[in-house]
């Protein structure tokens, strides 16, 4: 989870964030709290139920605007709290990849430009250092959080701080980020030689609806390049391995008969953004912000990853929006098989995690989605572990994916059905054949 979205708004933090919360009220209530993960203990206690499901990895993120509040100034006590977390992950003996920068920047910083500014490439450079000479026994690191998304958000549309419009701030902003990858890279594997370090990058895979047209594969393609693949071209020599992130996928079309706007955007956001062409996998089940499930894409999407880049890949995040759990328990069993049917294929998958454990902050839609195997209601901070969360456990105690057990204790009627035929198309296709009409 990114520190952003778990600790809530204890303690002393500063970031580009906290003042764009403060401009949009509305999205946050005054009596959400969220989990709270800043109050020692609260932290220490989801560690504990994450211990008590089997969990062996948790992602997490530290604040850049906690440890260096202002610049050149280093909060000792912001180390110390991050310093506990990590040390009850290593008690509790889960393995902690830790992403350096989630979104959030230090205000000091957010009024330099932000990522447009050169100079934030030396200033997230020291603060690199820093948390590497604190955090030597952590061995999994990512450097930025879908470098991607933020330049959709926040330099091409007006969704995320620090919403500075235009091709040429988003180009800027690019190039630093990757920049700072780079430079941050070469930091951690200095100083920690052990260190396995990548970046999580977004990838929402999209597929031409007719695969025989070749302007529709040509659109598609161009898409996935400027969506994703081209931030991971950028920095391919620099990674140990690929962070995926995947929700979902669409087809996409340019059939000007039938030709369909899907709106993108937080239900919160005055403007929408437009792709054209997209279209939802018919009859697919849908989160609560009304992605697909479609498991196939999955299996594609980690194929094509291995041919084009031939490195490791850890899923860094993988989940869905549903608050009443109905369908994260099918997709968690249906995207576990993408990945098996994956590595039998030849897929060099290393790790999965499921996002979230906790519900959180989800960005501009503040507490209004969640994401967690453990729901946390956000007035009290009471945790309850969500019936797909068994689910999860199962798999992980049985270290391996039981179908036919699984079926039986979590599914009935028309959602087994389908789980039963989805996962008999994940076991037998493969390639293309794997994304269903």
């Amino acid at each position: 989870m990114a520190s952003f979205q778990v600790e809530g708004n204890s303690g002393k933090r500063n970031c580009d964030w906290d003042v764009f919360l403060r401009e949009h009220p509305e999205i946050i209530e005054p009596n959400q709290v969220g989990p709270e993960w800043w109050k020692k203990g609260k932290a220490e206690g989801d560690i504990d139920l994450m211990k008590g499901l089997g969990m062996q990895t948790q992602r997490l993120s530290f604040e850049w605007a906690r440890i260096e509040p202002e610049e050149h100034r280093i909060s000792h006590e912001a180390l110390k709290r991050y310093r506990e977390i990590i040390d009850h992950l290593h008690k509790k003996k889960i393995r902690p990849i830790v992403t350096l920068n989630h979104y959030t920047l230090p205000e000091w910083i957010a009024k330099k430009g932000s990522w447009e500014n050169p100079k934030i490439i030396d200033a997230f450079a020291k603060y690199v250092s820093v948390v590497a000479h604190e955090f030597g026994d952590v061995k999994i690191w990512l450097t930025l959080n879908e470098p991607g998304v933020l330049v959709e958000s926040g330099y091409l549309l007006p969704f995320f701080p620090p919403q500075h419009i235009g091709l040429i701030s988003a180009i800027r902003a690019h190039r630093h980020m990757l920049q700072a990858h780079k430079k941050a890279y070469w930091i951690l594997k200095r100083m920690i030689p052990h260190a396995h370090v990548s970046m999580a990058f977004d990838f929402r895979w999209y597929r031409p609806q007719n695969p025989h047209d070749p302007f529709e594969t040509l659109y598609a393609n161009l898409v996935d390049y400027f969506d994703s693949l081209n931030y991971v071209d950028g920095v391919k020599d620099t990674i140990d391995f690929i962070g995926c992130n995947f929700y979902a996928g669409y087809f996409l079309n340019l059939n000007l008969l039938k030709f369909k706007f899907r709106l993108h955007g937080p239900q919160t956001a005055p403007l929408r953004t437009i792709l054209f062409g997209e279209v939802r996998k018919p009859h697919a089940y849908i989160s609560d912000v009304g992605a697909p499930i479609v498991s196939g894409f999955f299996l594609e999407l980690l194929q094509f990853l291995a041919k084009r880049y031939h490195k490791p890949i850890i899923i860094t995040e993988n989940g869905i929006a549903d608050r009443r759990d109905i369908h994260r328990g099918f997709y968690i069993l249906v995207h576990l098989v993408a990945v098996w049917r994956a590595i039998q294929l030849g897929v060099d998958v290393r790790q999965y995690l499921v996002w979230s454990t906790v519900d959180n902050l989800e960005w501009l839609e503040g507490y209004r989605e969640d994401f967690g195997i453990v729901h946390v209601d956000q007035v009290s901070g009471k945790r309850t572990v969500r019936k797909s969360a068994h689910l999860y456990r199962d798999i992980i105690s049985a270290r391996g994916i039981h179908i036919k057990k699984l079926l039986s204790e979590y599914f009935e009627g028309e959602q087994k059905e389908r789980a039963e035929t989805l996962i008999h198309h994940l076991l037998t296709h493969h390639g293309k054949a794997a994304v269903e009409k």
